[in-house]
């Protein structure tokens, strides 16, 4: 039993080893799969036919998910060249007293809404280019993107709650309820977060308490009302019009001209044909209508939106695109791998395993299965997969209520799904392609010197350290010339260290009212 518990491990604690090492997302997600998939050939063995099965089911997702990656990252490319973030951004602060203010409704409001519409970590690549803009370094903007997934389990119209839904037999609605109760803590763990990395700390308090109290109402109110698919959609829609309302009351002003409708009209174009396809695939199912309801359709479209005004301007479309799918290739593949991993682990049971052997310590360890499952398979609907079933197991060991015991699952791995290798190397890709072309310095990235500076200060530096300071929008950050390597790392400690905090407080409320 020891040794079975410790060899499924083996993959978890190989990526673990290597990313400390600072190996990167790439080489360690390639050894993680490697790993996983020759341990559970070797060790673990399964029927040729479910092995073949569940890869085929699995398979659209892994496509899906890299191409959301691939047009997300084309499009920040095509959006930066036509100076439509910095529009945006200029907008944002317009509309918002200062950048502390706009941070707040990036973090609790943009990044959610459009993680809630698209999932799949489409919101961080809208929101980390807009904080790029504010003025927010590389690594603080790509930390701060990542807590934006604070309303995650909501996801993409919350399709991982409807897995544990259908995998437990739980009430949909009633478990997006019971996850809203939990999620106050996550969203109490971000507003802290968000009040110590802003510059003007009292203002950031006050905004982040208004916000994270309308998401966490938002969020119970309209799982309660409407429905636990839209709850997301609309509880971070509620907090984009109350924080303009508060920020016009205190006297920000904001104009909507030609120049913001035209940069806006590729986001357009992705939210809007979204949930029309969306709401037309519900009452007409159809194969041609589910495709149109799948977000790399969406994001492509914006991405043609943006070509052609861009063509307009003249000649360099065709350079920015291949820039766009260089930039991606490294985090297709650490997250296709991350996936595939994760995947394995499940399809061999090996997580089950993994699950079985921690509940021996008691219901506590549900969220900590949560955050792990999260950053291991880069979403709650892949984390869902591998362990709704064992949060049913420990919770009928313990003698809890399963619908407590998930819910507390579900919201530890909402911060946790924007903590895995892949978003943090996409959330640097993202924070690196917004800023302007004479500041981003691809061969700084690879020299020794600059890897030598980095690695003197990424040890102490976090998101409110002197390197990350926010500096004036017109210069580069100070933390622009580290190499791409040390930024990850750097990120991916603050992300897995604040979604741990997260899990702890969840595990603590969970424990006390069971």
């Amino acid at each position: 039993m020891i040794v079975s518990v410790l060899l499924a491990a083996v993959p978890l604690l190989a990526v673990v080893t290597l990313l400390a090492l600072g190996r990167g997302a790439v080489t360690s997600s390639l050894a993680g799969l490697a790993l996983a998939l020759g341990l559970g050939i070797g060790v673990f063995p399964v029927a040729v036919g479910t092995f073949a099965a569940e890869g085929l089911g699995f398979l659209p997702v892994v496509v899906e998910v890299t191409l959301i990656l691939l047009t997300g990252v084309v499009l920040a490319r095509l959006l930066g060249a036509l100076g439509a973030m910095a529009r945006i951004s200029d907008w944002v602060l317009a509309a918002s007293p200062g950048a502390t203010a706009g941070a707040v409704l990036v973090v609790f409001g943009i990044v959610p809404f459009a993680e809630s519409v698209t999932g799949f970590g489409i919101g961080i690549t809208v929101g980390i280019p807009i904080l790029v803009h504010l003025g927010f370094g590389i690594r603080k903007a790509s930390v701060l993107g990542l807590l934006g997934m604070v309303a995650a389990p909501w996801g993409g119209l919350a399709p991982g709650a409807k897995v544990a839904s259908g995998l437990l037999g739980i009430p949909l609605t009633e478990l997006g309820i019971a996850t809203a109760h939990y999620n106050v803590l996550p969203v109490c763990v971000v507003a802290a977060v968000l009040t110590f990395a802003v510059r003007d700390r009292l203002a950031g308090l006050l905004y982040s308490l208004i916000a994270g109290a309308v998401l966490s109402i938002g969020l119970w109110g309209f799982n309660s009302l409407i429905g636990t698919p839209l709850a997301g959609v609309l509880a971070t829609l509620l907090v984009v019009a109350v924080l303009l309302l508060v920020f016009r009351i205190g006297g920000a002003r904001a104009t909507f001209d030609r120049e913001l409708a035209l940069a806006l009209v590729p986001y357009g174009v992705l939210t809007v044909g979204l949930l029309v396809c969306s709401a037309i695939a519900a009452v007409w199912p159809h194969p041609v209508t589910t495709l149109l309801t799948s977000p790399p359709v969406w994001l492509a479209a914006g991405c043609i939106a943006a070509i052609v005004r861009l063509l307009s301007r003249g000649p360099g479309a065709g350079t920015i695109l291949r820039e766009g799918v260089r930039a991606w290739v490294p985090v297709g593949v650490a997250t296709a791998s991350f996936m595939v991993m994760g995947w394995s682990l499940s399809v061999f049971d090996m997580s089950t395993r993994i699950g079985e052997a921690l509940s021996a310590f008691g219901v506590w360890t549900v969220p900590a299965l949560g955050m792990v499952g999260s950053i291991l398979a880069g979403s709650i609907t892949g984390s869902l997969s591998m362990f709704a079933t064992t949060f049913g197991s420990i919770a009928s060991i313990t003698d809890t209520p399963v619908l407590q015991v998930v819910a507390a699952g579900m919201a530890s791995s909402g911060l946790a799904n924007g903590a895995s290798p892949a978003r943090a190397a996409l959330a640097v890709t993202m924070a690196l392609a917004a800023l302007p072309t004479a500041d981003r310095s691809p061969d700084a990235h690879d020299v020794p010197d600059a890897r030598e500076a980095a690695d003197d200060s990424d040890a102490s530096d976090g998101p409110d350290s002197a390197h990350s300071a926010e500096p004036s929008p017109a210069g580069a950050p100070a933390d622009a010339a580290h190499t791409r390597e040390s930024l990850e790392r750097s990120v991916l400690l603050w992300t897995v260290g604040l979604s741990a905090v997260s899990a702890a407080c969840v595990a603590v409320a969970l424990t006390l009212t069971v």
